[in-house]
């Protein structure tokens, strides 16, 4: 079976397996709500449970990994080793403080950490197994090849062999086979369904088949399992979630908002009122979003990702002054931290700057969004080429308008239009490139033969480049054929052409025709100068007068 990939969850654990039996259920309580993605709740759970029992290792890691799960890796990781610090004989905490390691880009430690888990555990807990997994999973990202994914499958079959029946590690395989090929589901599916026929109250596993389905594409059957979810625990917001952004790919969308909002019911915390907001704004609700955003921010100001997304949403409906200042609040929040500023970020900062009439700053930023996006032929790119060209058009710096329409152009030959070579013909036109804006507007012409335009604009450089007007004679006979008796919409653009048209046969001292074509543009403009000032000059002059001799 070929199956789309299936984008690999935060929370990639299922059922959870609990080493101190004291405290289980309370703990499993605690877990759920960090499953449930109720972050603020789960953490106060936490609290109380070190508060009552502060020597408990494993309390701090399934603590770190609420953290890590709600987008705080600075706390999860001071909390990993605060559980190493009271217990250093529990492995689950350098398995969460490997994870925040690797992903900082310190590989050397993390896998001292790995390593030192696996060896407390002597390779005989099924549950360290399966963080290490999950772990690999996540940080291989989108490397398809990457050796952690090779290493999750082999830990995941390990963990299933110390507990044949647990649904957790079947779909920990099934993750780590869809990450190895993502377009390939049949490996992941069979994993999944085991995890389901082994527990078939796993609301993680009808949460794993509802995704593969979405990312198939069968919208029918990803609706069903979301269902199936809710079903079996009506509380478990996840899959209202899924099941929103499922409807809104299926172009559901009143749907998709009314899954979302179960979802709010069920988790109204701050945090997923963000998410919220952040599916307002891929669903184009701007408006909406932005309500949902300043709502947010102004019960906790703390997170910097909600300023870029109503500064994003705020340009989108126009509000530049205002989305300018939220954007600029994002960027001076997020430096220090190791928030990511994505090339979108720059591109929404810079055509704020230009819409705040700060074309110099704008420019620079922009191109800092090219620098960030890394890939000229996105459609990203290419709009932001246009728009830096159309900048420096305004400021009047030609030759660099010129330089990046012409980007555009040859960073995606195969998608430029009439539009692309139309701005770069007058961006050299008017740096006086008269034989680059004649070959710019040829392509005009050559792609769209009856767009009257392109010849108007050929001519024009022509006759720039020959002062006889030889070269734009013909060119302008086009111009006219090509609009034919559109005379009310082409006026001004006959009048130039009859106008130059006659200034030629005027300079080659041929009357008849020269007259033809002025008495035209008289036609068409019964006052204008040029034509009067022709005919006016073939007017018989009297002869000067003559005194006698006295």
């Amino acid at each position: 079976m070929k199956i789309p990939g299936i984008r690999t969850s935060l929370l990639l654990s299922g059922a959870v397996f609990i080493s101190v039996v004291a405290h289980s259920q309370t703990l499993q309580d605690a877990i759920k709500l960090t499953n449930n993605e109720e972050f603020e709740k789960a953490d106060k759970a936490f609290k109380s449970l070190l508060t009552a029992q502060p020597a408990v290792g494993n309390i701090y890691f399934y603590k770190g990994e609420n953290f890590y799960n709600w987008g705080k890796a600075d706390s999860a990781q001071n909390t990993y080793q605060k559980g190493i610090n009271v217990n250093a004989m529990e492995p689950l905490n350098y398995v969460g403080l490997a994870k925040v390691q690797m992903a900082n880009g310190d590989s050397k430690s993390a896998m001292d950490n790995f390593y030192k888990a696996k060896t407390l555990s002597k390779d005989k807990d099924p549950v360290v197994l399966s963080k290490i997994a999950e772990a690999y999973i996540l940080l291989a990202g989108k490397d398809q090849t990457s050796d952690l994914l090779a290493q999750a499958v082999t830990l995941s079959n390990q963990a299933i062999k110390l507990d044949p029946k647990s649904a957790t590690y079947h779909l920990d395989l099934g993750d780590a086979y869809i990450a190895q090929n993502p377009t390939d589901g049949s490996k992941a599916i069979g994993e999944y369904n085991t995890a389901a026929s082994l527990e078939p109250k796993n609301v993680n596993a009808m949460l794993r088949l509802g995704q593969l389905w979405n990312n198939a594409r069968d919208y029918t059957t990803s609706y069903d399992y979301f269902t199936k979810a809710t079903k079996i625990d009506s509380t478990f917001a996840p899959a209202y979630r899924e099941q929103a952004e499922m409807l809104y790919q299926a172009g559901r969308y009143d749907e998709a908002l009314a899954a979302y909002a179960k979802y709010l019911q069920l988790n109204n915390s701050l945090s997923a009122r963000g998410r919220y907001a952040s599916f307002l704004f891929v669903a184009k609700k701007y408006d909406n979003a932005i309500t949902e955003l300043q709502s947010v921010l102004s019960k906790d100001s703390s997170n910097m990702i909600l300023y870029r997304l109503l500064g994003y949403s705020q340009y989108e409906k126009k509000d530049y002054k205002n989305g300018l200042m939220n954007m600029n609040k994002f960027f001076a929040k997020s430096k220090g931290t190791k928030v990511k500023i994505i090339g979108t970020d720059y591109s929404y900062l810079g055509k704020l700057l230009s819409k705040n009439g700060q074309d110099s700053l704008a420019v620079i930023t922009l191109n800092q969004a090219v620098t960030a996006i890394n890939d000229p032929t996105s459609q990203d790119v290419l709009d932001i080429y246009q728009l830096i060209g159309q900048l420096y058009y305004k400021d009047q710096n030609y030759a660099m308008a010129a330089t990046y329409f012409k980007k555009k152009i040859t960073a995606a030959p195969k998608q430029a239009n009439v539009n692309d070579y139309y701005f770069l013909g007058l961006a050299q036109y008017n740096n006086k490139q008269y034989q680059a804006a004649d070959s710019s507007f040829s392509q005009i012409t050559q792609s769209n033969p009856d767009l009257p335009i392109g010849y108007q604009w050929r001519a024009r450089a022509n006759a720039q480049i020959d002062s006889t007007e030889a070269l734009s004679k013909p060119i302008y006979e086009q111009y006219i054929q090509k609009v034919g008796n559109d005379t009310i919409k082409n006026k001004d653009g006959l009048i130039e052409a009859y106008s130059q048209l006659g200034f030629y046969y005027f300079l080659k001292k041929d009357k008849e025709n020269a007259s033809i074509n002025y008495k035209k543009v008289l036609s068409l403009d019964p006052s204008n100068a040029q034509a009067k000032q022709y005919f006016e000059s073939l007017k018989p002059r009297p002869a000067p007068k003559t005194e006698g001799k006295k």
